[in-house]
C-alpha cells in the first residue's frame, strides 16, 4: 500500500481514528510520518501514540545490549537471535524464549514507550490475580481516595474504602509470604 501523502513510498505507519462513529484511515511512509507532527496525526488521543509509532526504530535500537552485558545472555538459546537482530527487525522477537532471554532489554523498551514498565490498564476477562505491583498501585489510589472521603466527611464510603484497603493489604502480605 502506498503512502497517502507522497504516493511514492510503501506505507509503514497505519493509523485508524474513530471520532463520532466515523472511521478515518491514514497510511504513511516512515518519512512522511516523521514530517507530520504527532499532534497533527492523533490530536484526539490522550497519549502520544504517534510519537511511539514514529520512533519504533529508536526504541528498537535501544534494545541492543550494553557493553557490560554478557555476550552469552545476549543470544536466544532457542532461535539464536541476538539483540542486534531484534533491533534490525523493529523490535520483533524471534521466538517465545526471546522474552526470557531479553527480558531486561524488553522492560527498558516498554518503559520508554508507555508510562512505566507495569501495565495498569485493561486485562483479559479471565485474569483474576493481579501482580503485586498492580495491587500496590490500587492500594495507593485507595489511600488517596480515603483521605478525600474523610475530608468530605463521607464516612460510610470511607469505611468501605478502608475495608478494601485492608483486604488489599492482606493480599499483598500473603503474596510476600509466598515468595
Amino acid at each position: 500500500m502506498l503512502c497517502d501523502k507522497c504516493k511514492k513510498n510503501e506505507a509503514t505507519v497505519h493509523i485508524k481514528e474513530f471520532h463520532n462513529n466515523k472511521c478515518t484511515d491514514l497510511h504513511l511512509c516512515q518519512e512522511c510520518a516523521s514530517q507530520h507532527g504527532p499532534s497533527d496525526l492523533l490530536s484526539g488521543l490522550g497519549f502520544n501514540l504517534a510519537d511511539v509509532l514514529m520512533n519504533v526504530d529508536k526504541i528498537a535500537s535501544q534494545m541492543k545490549p550494553s557493553g557490560n552485558e554478557n555476550k552469552d545472555t545476549a543470544v536466544c538459546p532457542a532461535c539464536h537471535w541476538t539483540a542486534d537482530k531484534i533491533a534490525k527487525n523493529d523490535g520483533k522477537l524471534g521466538c517465545p524464549e526471546c522474552y526470557k532471554t531479553f527480558s531486561g532489554l524488553i522492560k527498558n523498551a516498554v518503559a520508554q514507550v508507555q508510562r512505566g514498565a507495569i501495565h495498569l490498564g485493561k486485562r483479559p476477562k479471565g485474569v483474576v490475580n493481579a501482580s503485586p505491583a498492580i495491587k500496590q498501585h490500587e492500594l495507593e489510589k485507595l489511600r488517596k481516595e480515603l483521605k478525600k472521603l474523610i475530608a468530605a466527611e463521607e464516612y460510610e464510603a470511607a469505611a468501605v474504602c478502608r475495608d478494601r484497603i485492608s483486604i488489599l493489604q492482606q493480599e499483598l502480605n500473603e503474596m510476600e509470604d509466598n515468595r
